[in-house]
C-alpha cells in the first residue's frame, strides 16, 4: 500500500524545515531502493507540495505550529479546530504552490517545467539569497563601520532576502548566522543575546551546528607573539576546524549568552562536549591571545589563567569569565543526575 502524498509531506515536515525537505528526500529517501527513487521522481504532487514550503515565510510556519498547539487544548476545541486548520492549510497550500509555479517567467514557445525542476530552481535561489545574507551579517558584525550588529539590522537582513532563509546554512567560508553573531565584536553583550534569540526562537537556527574554518589545526595552548603572526606549532591533522557558538560565548566571558545556549542542550550534555578551534585575543593584553582545540569550559579555563598571568585582576576584571565557568561547571552535575 502507498503512503499518501499528503501525509508523507506532514511527516517529512516533522523532520525537517519545509524549506529543506528536498534535502531529506534526496539524501534519505531516494536510495533507500529503486521502486522509492522512481516513485519520488514522479510524483508531481510531492514535489509540488514541497514546493510551496520555499515560499512560505518564518511567520506562516510559527502561526502553523502555534495552530497545531492551541488545537490541543481541549477536546472539543481539538476536533474544531483541526477541522479549520486542515481548510486554511489546504487553502494556503494551493495559494503557496500556485505562487511557487507561477514565479519563474518564461517565454510561451518554451516547454513548461515541472514540479522538480520548479523546486531545484526554488533551491538554488535559496541558497544563494541566504549566501548574500550571510555575508552582510558576517561584515557587520566583524567591522565597526558604517554600521556594527545590532537586532534591527539583523531583522533587516533577513528580510530583505527572505522571506524565508536556510538559517543554519553555512557560507562559503564556513560561517553561520548564529556563529557570527556570537563572535560579533564593538557591541554589547545585551545585543549578541537579542541577536542569538532571535536566530534560535524565530528562524530555528540550531546551536549544535559549528562553523568551518579552513587551515591548519592548532595544538599550542597560547600565542604570546604578535596576534597576527602564525609562528606558533600546529599541525595540519585535518583540513577544517569546527567552532560551535557556545565555545565563543565561553571563551570570549559572556554568561548571559552561555546561560541560554545550555538551555537548548540535550541531557546528555552534547553542547557541552563539542570542541571547538580558534583563537581568542586576551582582555589584558590584545597582542597575546589563547588557540588551540577545546571544550566550552575548557577555553574558559584557559582564557583565566592567561588573564591572570598577565596581570588581571580576579574579582574585577574577570567576573564574566568566573560566572561562565560557574555555568558550564554546574550543567555536567546536573546531567548526570538527570541520568541516575
Amino acid at each position: 500500500t502507498k503512503l499518501p502524498d499528503e501525509v508523507l509531506y506532514k511527516i517529512l515536515c516533522f523532520v525537517s524545515p519545509p524549506n529543506n525537505i528536498v534535502t531529506t528526500v534526496c539524501q534519505s529517501l531516494v536510495p533507500l531502493c529503486h521502486a522509492t527513487k522512481l516513485y519520488i521522481d514522479t510524483n508531481d504532487t510531492l514535489w509540488e507540495s514541497i514546493l510551496g514550503g520555499y515560499y512560505l515565510s518564518c511567520d506562516d510556519h510559527n502561526r502553523n505550529d502555534d495552530n497545531d498547539k492551541a488545537s490541543s487544548t481541549t477536546l472539543n476545541s481539538t476536533l474544531n479546530t483541526t477541522t479549520t486548520n486542515r481548510k486554511n492549510r489546504a487553502a494556503s497550500t494551493n495559494v503557496d504552490t500556485y505562487r511557487a509555479r507561477t514565479q519563474r517567467r518564461s517565454s510561451k514557445r518554451l516547454r513548461r517545467t515541472t514540479a522538480k525542476e520548479d523546486v531545484i530552481h526554488a533551491h538554488l535561489v535559496l541558497r544563494d539569497q541566504t549566501e548574500m545574507a550571510l555575508q552582510e551579517v558576517a561584515e557587520i558584525a566583524i567591522f565597526k563601520t558604517p554600521h556594527t550588529l545590532s537586532l534591527a539590522r539583523l531583522r533587516s537582513i533577513l528580510k530583505t532576502y527572505g522571506p524565508n532563509v536556510k538559517v543554519n546554512q553555512r557560507s562559503a567560508i564556513g560561517g553561520t548566522f548564529l556563529v557570527d553573531c556570537t563572535r560579533a565584536r564593538h557591541i554589547k553583550e545585551s545585543v549578541i543575546l537579542s541577536c542569538v534569540k532571535e536566530l534560535i526562537e524565530k528562524y530555528g537556527a540550531s546551536p549544535y551546528i559549528p562553523a568551518l574554518e579552513q587551515g591548519k589545526r592548532r595544538t599550542s595552548s597560547s600565542n604570546k607573539g604578535n596576534n597576527n603572526s602564525n609562528s606558533s606549532a600546529t599541525s595540519s591533522t585535518g583540513n577544517s576546524n569546527t567552532l560551535p557558538p557556545l565555545v565563543i560565548a565561553a571563551a570570549r566571558g559572556m554568561p548571559s549568552v552561555v546561560k541560554y545556549l545550555l538551555t537548548h542542550d540535550d541531557e546528555e550534555g552534547t553542547l557541552m562536549s563539542m570542541e571547538g578551534t580558534s583563537r581568542f585575543r586576551l582582555f589584558t593584553n590584545a597582542k597575546k591571545s589563547i588557540c588551540g582545540t577545546y571544550t566550552p569550559l575548557q577555553f574558559a579555563q584557559k582564557m583565566k589563567e592567561a588573564e591572570i598571568e598577565n596581570g588581571a585582576n580576579i574579582q574585577t576584571d574577570l567576573k564574566s569569565l568566573n560566572q561562565c565557568i560557574r555555568l558550564l561547571s554546574s550543567t555536567p552535575k546536573r546531567s548526570i543526575k538527570t541520568k541516575t
